[in-house]
């Protein structure tokens, strides 16, 4: 997919796409799954795991929802995702996605009891999640792939922690602390989290292709925004 095609993919209506991306999360129980745990939609020999892939656009369409004022839709498009997650089930990604959703909620509603309102029903469904995990066995180099490099040494273990920095640092870099790149940002740091206190895949360095095309299209998103950003700026000075 080309930058360009990104962009206008970017481009679709927000209730539109969110619409169809929540039917994308549902799809996994189309599939089986494994030991009850539906994640993945499967196509041949391949898997992909699809929150992974839904959640970080999601999170791009949800914000532009919050920012057009259709703010019922985007509560409950919210609590929609978090209570699909809870049957798949995903703590992992119930937690990180959560934690983007109060980001956005918490900026956009202006009455400060709603805004506590949704931060515990948020707080419900991790605690759920947490409560009812899944019994998945981890695999070594999916789930526990930065204890593997820990056992090849101080160094390599340095540099993986270092590449998984790297990889949220463009969300926090002061120039970009707007709602929309502290959401992806934490996002993606609790999906890292998380590894480290349940049997959920490291995105990106432990997990196939799925994790790679939901970071690369939130990448693809900020840019847009920060384009989109300049030009007005630019209008607005002449």
């Amino acid at each position: 997919m080309s930058t360009k095609t990104t962009l206008k993919f970017l481009d679709i209506s927000p209730l539109s796409i969110t619409t169809v991306l929540i039917v994308l999360l549902i799809m996994p129980f189309w599939f089986n799954g494994i030991e009850g745990v539906h994640r993945w939609i499967t196509f041949g020999p391949f898997n992909f795991y699809i929150a992974s892939i839904s959640l970080p656009i999601l999170i791009v369409y949800l914000w532009k929802l919050s920012i057009n004022k259709h703010l019922s839709f985007t509560i409950g498009f919210m609590f929609l995702i978090e209570g699909i997650l809870l049957m798949q089930p995903d703590a992992g990604q119930i937690t990180a996605f959560a934690c983007a959703s109060t980001i956005i909620l918490w900026r956009a509603i202006e009455n400060s009891i709603w805004k506590y309102i949704s931060l515990l029903l948020f707080a419900f469904f991790v605690i759920a999640s947490w409560i009812f995990l899944d019994h998945l066995a981890p695999v070594p180099y999916v789930e526990q792939i930065i204890f593997l490099v820990a056992d090849m040494g101080s160094i390599l273990l340095f540099l993986g922690v270092l590449a998984l920095l790297l990889l949220i640092y463009p969300f926090f870099v002061p120039w970009k602390k707007d709602t929309l790149s502290l959401a992806l940002g934490l996002y993606f740091l609790m999906t890292i989290l998380v590894t480290f206190v349940g049997h959920f895949p490291m995105p990106i360095m432990g997990y196939g292709i799925s994790p790679t095309i939901g970071y690369l299209i939130a990448i693809t998103a900020i840019q847009k925004i920060k384009i989109e950003q300049t030009k007005k700026e630019r209008i607005y000075k002449r």
